[in-house]
């Protein structure tokens, strides 16, 4: 019982976590959560040893398997598709429901369930996933280098390779014959959707700088967008992307996500760890708006609504305003942008009128979100893990503006689980793997005095 204690586990958390950070070791070496086990190592009763006493990493690593799942609880991404199919990523797992909200297929579906089993990937939890345009094909990838792509009229498996390099973000080129996945080394890589395509892949493009995002425009001989870590936007032209067609130059920090339109088709919008959103000319490079997401947002921190602790959001700047933004999406069944901010329980839609981002919609959620996706003009938010086990919500437009998809969301509430966990699992914040070098830390807080 002693090692089921949540007080216990936070205590022992908290104390690898201050260690870790007096050694100076950076945000993604730092414990995050721990499984505190009576049970010791041996040869017989678990076969994790062996005969001389070494561990058997993979044997392991397949009995803890749950447990190690259960650390990764939450739904870290929302995708959606033409077809009104919604994905949502959780660990290494993703459930596929209908409009309605109602499970189809999973990586954890049983027999009994009544649901489509889809074969899940390999090399650990998800990072990033994408649905083609046409909806006809699904992707994802892992923090261990695996990709993984599959038909979504059946959800059998077309292609699983591994990478070599770990991809941050990928997106389906406009005709779904090409995966293009972004890597941590700051490159673009074609990778073919059948078996008919070589198992290794082709560089794009390359930046120097770690990618964070990818998309495609959407004219009729596409421009492919990518961002960095180092506050870029690089729009080139596709398929011949050392061609480049502009650079977007006016983010502070790392750029997270980027959004092109079929309403605003010469412009893409930006969301970024500096707390702004970007409107640019995409064919120019012109910065065309900057919005302050602290404008809207300050409010939630005042309030104390805003999720700013510790014990949540594993950075080291838990005490300083943050706004970043953690996904932008277009909606273009209303001619709108969606973002999302970290910490903050709040939903922004600008509607995209004369050339500008107007004034947003700012709608209230019972918790900080970590993504959103859109589903026609139907909106699904996912939360950050909570200890009332919720998990999506979902907003509706009623013509006027965004309300409380009530039917839906109950829906969502009770069809929708992850797995089963008795912690509340704790979500990374952004700025841990988007700032370059150590975080910085709040004034007066000094590594030495951590116990």
């Amino acid at each position: 019982a002693l090692c089921r204690n949540e007080k216990v586990n936070a205590a022992m958390v908290a104390r690898l976590a201050a260690v870790g950070r007096k050694a100076k070791l950076q945000g993604y070496e730092i414990l995050k959560a721990i499984k505190i086990d009576h049970r010791p190592f041996d040869i017989e009763t678990n076969a994790i040893l062996t005969p001389t006493l070494k561990l058997k990493r993979n044997i392991a690593a397949d009995y803890y398997r749950p447990d190690i799942d259960r650390m990764y609880a939450a739904i870290t991404s929302t995708q959606t598709n033409s077809k009104g199919a919604v994905a949502l990523v959780f660990g290494a797992n993703f459930h596929v429901t209908d409009g309605a909200g109602t499970i189809t297929a999973s990586t954890t579906a049983n027999e009994q369930s009544g649901q489509v089993k889809i074969e899940g990937p390999l090399y650990g939890n998800i990072r990033a996933a994408a649905f083609s345009r046409d909806g006809l094909l699904f992707a994802v990838c892992t923090v261990d280098k695996g990709l993984h792509i599959y038909e979504t009229t059946g959800w059998a498996t077309a292609r699983r390779l591994q990478s070599e390099k770990r991809s941050n973000a990928l997106t389906f080129e406009p005709s779904g014959e090409y995966l293009i996945t972004a890597d941590k080394f700051g490159d673009a890589h074609w990778v073919g959707t059948t078996s008919e395509y070589p198992e290794t892949s082709k560089v794009l493009l390359g930046h120097v700088s770690n990618l964070c995002a990818v998309d495609f425009s959407f004219h009729e001989k596409p421009y492919v967008l990518t961002c960095d870590r180092d506050e870029k936007l690089r729009v080139s032209k596709y398929p011949n992307s050392y061609n480049i067609q502009a650079f977007g130059l006016g983010h502070t920090e790392f750029i997270t996500s980027v959004a092109p339109a079929r309403f605003a088709l010469d412009n893409a919008v930006t969301g970024s760890g500096d707390g702004t959103m970007r409107l640019w000319n995409m064919h120019t490079g012109e910065l065309l708006q900057t919005v302050e997401m602290s404008t809207y947002l300050a409010k939630y921190y005042e309030s104390g609504a805003a999720l700013c602790t510790e014990n949540t959001y594993e950075d080291r700047t838990a005490a300083i305003r943050r706004y970043g933004v953690l996904r932008v999406r277009a909606v273009d069944a209303i001619d709108a942008f969606v973002a999302v901010v970290e910490r903050i329980p709040a939903v922004l839609v600008f509607p995209f009128r004369h050339g500008k981002l107007a004034e947003a919609q700012v709608i209230d959620i019972a918790h900080p979100p970590t993504d959103v996706g859109v589903l026609g003009d139907r909106l699904v938010v996912s939360y950050a893990p909570t200890a009332s086990g919720e998990l999506l919500t979902a907003l509706r437009h009623d013509g006027d503006g965004y309300v409380a998809d009530e039917e839906l969301t109950a829906a969502f509430s009770a069809n929708v689980t992850t797995l089963e966990t008795e912690d509340v699992p704790k979500v990374q914040s952004i700025f841990v793997w988007g700032n370059k070098m150590y975080l910085e830390r709040p004034k007066g807080e000094d590594a030495d005095d951590q116990e």
